[in-house]
């Protein structure tokens, strides 16, 4: 098991004025960490990537090892980039303390608990939209193509009008009233009732969270 200590933040940039980063240093050298094992990312206006914190999760960090950091939020800076960093705490085994690492109802510590929490709430929805909108977009290619890999014909208003009589009606009565074979009847059905089962099952899992439809 290994300590080692990390800080992040602006320092000396023309642009934005940080008077935490040297704060959180003298922390840092003041925790008793060696200095070979202590490590920082500085930011600029142009450039917040955490590049030192991603070599050492790659490279460095062994399960049981300490991460030291002033403030949890040297490790990150919104939510996408809190739930990488979950992941890669899981995936390494590393143990993340703080010196504000307090288990208290108005702690930075239960704000981390919770806002890790909300980040991989936050990623399953993510993940199931961009399933959702591939179904989607694979679903609606599809239906323009047939086996002859030519473009289908589009549903027309005269199509439409023979799908909303086929409810009623047989398939043959169908075929004499709008001229149409009854392969292309078949086609048209399954292109719709497609169309219908894809948007019903993107809005049924909108209501499902609640969002507004």
């Amino acid at each position: 098991m290994t300590m080692y200590g990390y800080v992040s933040g602006y320092y000396r940039d023309k642009f934005i004025k940080d008077p935490d980063f040297e704060r959180h240093a003298t922390v840092l050298l003041g925790s008793g960490i060696s200095i070979e094992n202590c490590f920082a990312d500085r930011f600029s206006h142009t450039n917040k990537e955490r590049y030192k914190l991603h070599k050492f999760f790659a490279c460095v960090a062994k399960e049981g090892d300490i991460l030291f950091v002033p403030e949890l939020t040297d490790l990150y800076s919104n939510v996408r980039e809190l739930c990488c960093l979950m992941h890669e705490v899981e995936n390494t085994g590393i143990i993340i303390k703080s010196s504000d690492m307090e288990l208290s109802n108005d702690s930075a510590a239960s704000n981390w608990i919770i806002a890790s929490q909300l980040a991989h709430l936050d990623y399953l929805h993510y993940l199931r939209q961009k399933h959702a909108s591939k179904a989607i977009k694979k679903a609606k290619y599809q239906s323009m193509l047939n086996t002859g890999g030519r473009h289908k014909r589009v549903i027309t208003p005269k199509y439409r009008q023979a799908y909303a009589y086929l409810q009623t009606h047989t398939y043959t009565a169908t075929e004499l009233k709008f001229h149409l074979s009854k392969s292309t009847l078949y086609r048209i059905k399954r292109q719709i009732n497609n169309r219908k089962q894809l948007i019903n099952m993107h809005q049924s899992y909108n209501a499902s969270r609640g969002d507004v439809q």
